[in-house]
């Protein structure tokens, strides 16, 4: 593996926990490269220090939501890094409450971050893609994209978005080397949600770490210019939480 990614600059937005942090730490042991974005520099407290004794590793403070700070962050991974390879599409919010209960801060939290930061953070490096012919684009989506259930419109609106945008593209860059893959997870045990969720169901819900060795395989594997994995849906052994 690690020759693999032999300084492949890899840029994982939502770094600083939850998925994107096990992502982070399985690929820090690679020769990658990585850039590790998140909303706050305070974001990255609980691995900062864990993540300090590897000097592949840049911590990139960036909100997804905001056009200037993603272009920012971009050029600063362009200069100090070198092109942008993989893109790890990670950053996500959510809130589960049932639709009467939503409001205009609610929707314009989750498609701002969920769908419009996955489209800002994109459009950033596909230019140096396309032109180099060679890269990388991973969607970390989510069931609730595929399957929609009770108290999550927003947030299944908001991955569904990023689904049809990602299916779309993946068409418009195959002809020029572009490979676009979408993970959907099914419940996994992350601050995505509530603790009292996570104390009830966490004896069922798949860790984030399961997430990483899979994200990881699946961008090993997709090395080879042969074929591409296009959708991966993993879901808990017994099923979706109802």
């Amino acid at each position: 593996m690690n020759r693999l990614f032999n300084k492949k600059v890899i840029w994982i937005t939502g770094a600083s926990r939850g998925i994107g942090a096990e992502i982070a730490r399985k690929l820090a042991k690679t020769e990658a490269i990585l850039a590790l974005s998140a909303r706050t520099a305070q974001s990255f407290k609980s691995t900062k220090k864990e993540l300090a004794q590897f000097k592949n590793v840049f911590i990139f403070p960036c909100d997804v939501s905001i056009h200037e700070e993603v272009y920012e962050v971009y050029n600063k991974i362009s200069d100090n890094l070198g092109n942008v390879d993989i893109l790890l599409n990670n950053a996500g919010v959510a809130a589960f409450k049932p639709f009467d209960e939503l409001t205009v801060d609610d929707y314009n939290s989750m498609i701002n971050t969920n769908l419009f930061g996955t489209f800002l953070a994109t459009k950033t490096v596909l230019p140096s893609m396309i032109k180099r012919k060679k890269g990388i684009i991973l969607n970390i989506i989510s069931v609730a994209a595929k399957k929609t259930f009770k108290g999550s419109a927003l947030y299944s609106a908001s991955k569904a978005g990023v689904l049809a945008m990602s299916r779309s593209m993946r068409e418009d860059l195959r002809e020029k080397g572009i490979k676009v893959i979408d993970i959907f997870p099914g419940a996994t045990e992350t601050e995505l949600w509530s603790e009292k969720s996570r104390s009830k169901y966490d004896w069922r819900m798949m860790k984030p770490d399961n997430l990483a060795d899979i994200v990881v395989d699946v961008l090993q594997k997709s090395m080879n210019d042969n074929f591409m994995i296009e959708e991966v849906i993993v879901r808990p052994q017994l099923g979706d939480l109802s």
